[in-house]
C-alpha cells in the first residue's frame, strides 16, 4: 500500500506536505504511515480515493490493474465495488487488531 501511495505522490509530483494538504490529512500522520511507523488507516485510504478522481481504488487497495482509471465508460468507478473493498479492509483491520490483543 505504501508503495502505491508513493507512486501517486510521484505521479502528481507531490511532497508529503502537498499530498497531506490535498487529501486533508495531518502531515505527521502521513509521514509516519509512509515511513512504516504507523499503518495506513482506512481514513487515509478514503481521503485518497475521494481526492484523486483518476486513481483506481481497486489498484490502490489491491495493486491489481492500472493506477489510473481508463476514460472508457465501462471502466468507470463502481461505488458498490468500492464500498465492498473498503468493507473488506475494515474487516481485515478488525481481525488484525483482535489477533494482536491475543
Amino acid at each position: 500500500m505504501i508503495e502505491r501511495i508513493k507512486a501517486i505522490m510521484n505521479h502528481y509530483n507531490l511532497s508529503v506536505n502537498a499530498f497531506s494538504a490535498k487529501i486533508g490529512a495531518n502531515q505527521v500522520t502521513i509521514n509516519q504511515q509512509m515511513n512504516g511507523d504507523r499503518k495506513v488507516s482506512l481514513d487515509t485510504i478514503l481521503k485518497i480515493v475521494n481526492s484523486f478522481d483518476l486513481i483506481s481504488s481497486q489498484w490502490l487497495l489491491t495493486g491489481k490493474g492500472e493506477m489510473l482509471k481508463s476514460s472508457s465508460p465501462k471502466e468507470k468507478s463502481d461505488p458498490i465495488t468500492n464500498e465492498r473493498l473498503l468493507s473488506i479492509i475494515e474487516s481485515q483491520q478488525r481481525t488484525i487488531e483482535n489477533l494482536s490483543k491475543k
